[in-house]
Order: structure tokens, then C-alpha cells, then sequence
């Protein structure tokens, strides 16, 4: 069998050809070996325990349904144009599950009942500005008008998502 022969080593200008990937990733987990050997030699052989802590993030509570309404276009305070698309999310009972009903929409009614709720989501978005509606000021807006809407729904109305938002 020939053996291999060294290549030259490089001369000034020229550059090194790279070492393989093999002996560059063997080098790489010798060198975590080493750093955590080295601390139990170095005296960090003290005990280390892990401690899981699980926690459970399931709800017993259903929700209900999300109400979704058509986009509407609306004036904000300073004369720019806001069209929005709301859904309300409805807790479990107000979507059919007992104890209170969700309201009855008429027969073509673009509101499916809650033309209350758009009416105030159209009276707490319209009063700010383009400005205070941009960034946070638009989640801050989002959290006063699920307050409003908990009050006068007492409750039946959980959250509110925008599946549209676009001011002009």
C-alpha cells in the first residue's frame, strides 16, 4: 500500500486548505469532554440535581364559539379610516352549553346578533387616533374594549380578536 504524502505547507499568500469536517467535530466534542471532565478534577465534583416541575396548562372550562363579523370601515378622532374585522369569542354557556343564550340574529343579519357589540367596538376603536392605535396603543384599545363588552354582556363575551385591521 503507498502512503499518503503530507502536502507542503503553504506558502506566503496562499491559503491553507480547510481540515475535514470529521476531525474538526471530533476535535469540538473532545474539547466539551475535556471542560467537563476538567471540572469534576478541578474540585466541581459536587452533586448536581435536577429538579422538573410540571405544570398543567389544560383548562376544564370549554370555550365557545367565535362569533365572526364582516369587516367594517369606521372614521378614527383624526380623520384617518379604520377597517376592522372583529370576532368575539363567547364563553362556553353563551355558545349553547347551558345556562345563558347567545342572541338570536335574524335571517340575514351581517351582525348575527350582536349588533350592540359592534356599536361599541365601532364607539371605543373610533375615539382614538391613527397614532394610539399603532404598536401597544392598538393591544391597549383591544383590552378596553373586551372590558366594556364583559360589562354589558355580562360576562357571555370572553375576548375579542381582530382578523382585520388596516387604517389609512
Amino acid at each position: 500500500m503507498a502512503k499518503k504524502a503530507k502536502a507542503a505547507p503553504a506558502a506566503e499568500g496562499e491559503e491553507k486548505a480547510p481540515k475535514s469536517k470529521k476531525k474538526m467535530a471530533i476535535g469540538g466534542v473532545g474539547a466539551l469532554v475535556l471542560f467537563f471532565a476538567g471540572g469534576k478534577v478541578m474540585g466541581g465534583g459536587g452533586e448536581t440535581k435536577t429538579i422538573i416541575k410540571i405544570v398543567n396548562t389544560t383548562t376544564t372550562i370549554p370555550m365557545g364559539d367565535v362569533v365572526t363579523l364582516d369587516a367594517i370601515t369606521m372614521n378614527l378622532a383624526d380623520g384617518h379610516v379604520l377597517k376592522v374585522g372583529i370576532g368575539f369569542q363567547l364563553e362556553y354557556e353563551a355558545a349553547g352549553g347551558g345556562g345563558h343564550e347567545a342572541p338570536k340574529a335574524a335571517e340575514g343579519d351581517p351582525t348575527k346578533g350582536y349588533a350592540q357589540a359592534l356599536d361599541i367596538a365601532i364607539d371605543e376603536l373610533g375615539q382614538h387616533t391613527m397614532e394610539e392605535l399603532s404598536g401597544e396603543g392598538r393591544n391597549a384599545a383591544k383590552e378596553a374594549l373586551v372590558k366594556r363588552l364583559r360589562k354589558v354582556f355580562h360576562g357571555k363575551i370572553e375576548d375579542v380578536y381582530f382578523h382585520q385591521f388596516v387604517m389609512q
